[in-house]
């Protein structure tokens, strides 16, 4: 009998698609569970109703997990689960525990999502120089030098409430800004438990993030991307595109990167698993971490990776879940560059439309079309993406190409 995959999929997305593609290239049987929809009527990928289950609610629960292995378990092997959704990352560890797969654990993942417990473990190790505590109107009331902080959501996804601490001019936005993501129903059971605000020091340098796989707690960089184009709106840092390798970086700045990450990832309890960290190195060569995220990257980082070096991180990743070894071919690096397109949140799409570029664009996606409203929400709204191979183009016309590609998704909204 064929082994099975449980992929866990919110409000029928997820990256079920090629995650379902790799899974069966390797011999496994997918198995889908996948919280309800309020803006999709069916999935946009292929399946069998066999093989699928979807719950009324807008998230999935523990509860979930049990009764879906319950349901379906009678006479099925599952070999693992693996989902891509930040928010489903416990549920995975809790599922791949009950299923005997490899992965780290319930813990460790919530040690990683919770930025001032992750924080605190690396200050107590001597791996971190920033200070960070749970924000309350008294520590705001105590501020003198707000641009000297960082404001961000204790746990949190989509860049929902990171923020400069000067941006904040009365401490009662926090609970306008709580609400309003908790009432986002895309992002159902997020930001339901008021978990609160953190506040860290301000962390400066070059930004980039680290795709790493880690087996037997060793762990191994697939890549590494510089974030280009990052800019503050009110309430969220919208990171705008990305190049791989950097090209603000010499080797020696980023191998030391790559030591840093391992000792983090020890010192963290991360045995297993693919992971895309994001991290700064300053002025003086000093890296620090920003936060570690238990998944792999979003945007095109899965096919920039791929194309950089050969490894598939989703891959990679079922490999790691599967107790096999996390294979990558040995290839020349090429240099990758992609950009994210963002929305104007509540406003209608009159046009949206490509241009050409040179080279041309290798990969694309467009979410939204003409006449669509875009949601009301206090957060990132990405619009679609575009990938390009740039390693034959020399440095000095990257900048130039860079903001030639701005262009690349041209919008205009109703009055």
């Amino acid at each position: 009998m064929a082994k099975a995959i449980l992929i866990l999929s919110h409000q029928l997305l997820s990256m079920v698609e090629p995650i379902k593609h790799i899974a069966e290239k390797s011999g496994y049987i997918s198995f889908i569970l996948s919280s309800a929809s309020e803006r999709i009527e069916k999935p946009q990928w292929s399946f069998d109703k066999h093989f699928v289950h979807v719950t009324n609610s807008l998230h999935l629960t523990h509860a979930d997990i049990d009764q879906f292995l319950t349901d379906y378990g009678q006479g099925i092997e599952f070999a693992g689960c693996i989902s891509v959704w930040d928010g489903y990352r416990e549920l995975m560890a809790y599922a791949n525990q009950k299923l005997g797969a490899n992965d780290i654990s319930e813990d460790v993942v919530g040690r990683l999502r919770d930025k001032l417990a992750m924080r605190t473990r690396l200050r107590e190790a001597g791996l971190s120089a920033v200070s960070c505590q749970l924000l309350n109107e008294d520590i705001y009331q105590s501020i003198t030098t707000p641009e000297n902080y960082f404001i961000k959501p204790r746990t949190g996804l989509a860049s929902m409430g990171t923020f400069p601490a000067k941006s904040l001019t009365a401490y009662s936005q926090l609970d306008a800004l709580w609400t309003s993501a908790a009432a986002d129903r895309n992002y159902d059971g997020v930001f339901s438990a008021d978990n609160g605000f953190i506040i860290e020091g301000f962390i400066s340098g070059t930004e980039c993030s680290f795709e790493v796989s880690v087996s037997d707690g060793q762990s191994d960089v697939l890549a590494v991307h510089e974030k280009l184009d990052v800019v503050q709106d009110t309430w969220s840092v919208l990171e705008g595109a990305c190049i791989c390798p950097p090209r603000s970086l010499n080797a020696e700045q980023t191998e030391a990167g790559k030591t840093f990450l391992g000792k983090v990832m020890r010192t963290l309890g991360v045995h297993t698993g693919v992971y895309h960290v994001e991290m700064k190195c300053d002025a003086r060569n000093r890296w620090e971490i920003i936060e570690i995220n238990p998944r792999i990257g979003g945007a095109y980082i899965v096919d920039s990776t791929r194309i950089h070096s050969g490894a598939c991180l989703l891959e990679t990743w079922l490999r790691l879940i599967t107790g096999k070894s996390a294979q990558r071919q040995c290839r020349h690096e090429r240099t990758t560059f992609f950009r994210v397109f963002f929305g104007q949140s509540g406003r209608t799409l009159q046009r949206i439309e490509r241009n050409v570029t040179e080279p041309q664009v290798l990969l694309d996606k467009v979410l939204y079309k003409p006449g669509d409203r875009l949601p009301r929400v206090e957060r990132e709204i990405f619009l679609g993406m575009a990938l390009w191979d740039i390693t034959e183009m020399a440095a000095s016309q990257q900048p130039d190409f860079f903001n030639q590609t701005n262009d690349y998704l041209k919008t205009e909204y109703l009055p």
